[in-house]
């Protein structure tokens, strides 16, 4: 029988991921007349419905580093989307709602993301994280 920490998780996101690097707008700070970039209300809203849905499922168990990660996307249509882009924003989401300790390589070593298939009615994105021997022996 396998360890708690050795079991694998499967979150589901149920919406379409928009990408916080594509979903920018220009602002002017008042103080300093000076132009900004900062993410969209869309954006943000995504992002916080994400972290929503994953702290809801988040296991009662902590899976050690290293990590690798495996994501499904399921669009709801072919329009131009950068499958990297919206990993970026899934793999934000996880560390702020404390799935994940960091993205960063020490503790994520492997990510695959792949278009699965288009739903128009139930756009969404399925996350597989593993141990890393435990992806390796499967």
């Amino acid at each position: 029988m396998k360890n708690e920490h050795q079991v694998g998780v499967r979150l589901v996101y149920y919406g379409l991921v928009r990408s916080k690097k594509n979903n920018k707008r220009v602002i002017r700070n008042r103080k300093t007349g000076q132009l900004g970039i900062i993410s969209s209300e869309a954006a943000r809203v995504n992002e916080h419905d994400m972290i929503q849905q994953f702290k809801l499922q988040k296991p009662y168990y902590d899976i050690p580093s290293p990590l690798t990660i495996k994501i499904d996307m399921y669009e709801p249509n072919r329009t131009r989307r950068d499958l990297d882009n919206q990993t970026t924003s899934i793999l934000d989401a996880l560390t702020k709602s404390g799935i994940i300790e960091d993205d960063s390589i020490n503790h994520v070593v492997e990510i695959h993301t792949r278009l699965a298939g288009i739903d128009k009615k139930a756009p969404r994105a399925i996350v597989h994280i593993k141990h890393k021997s435990e992806a390796n022996a499967q």
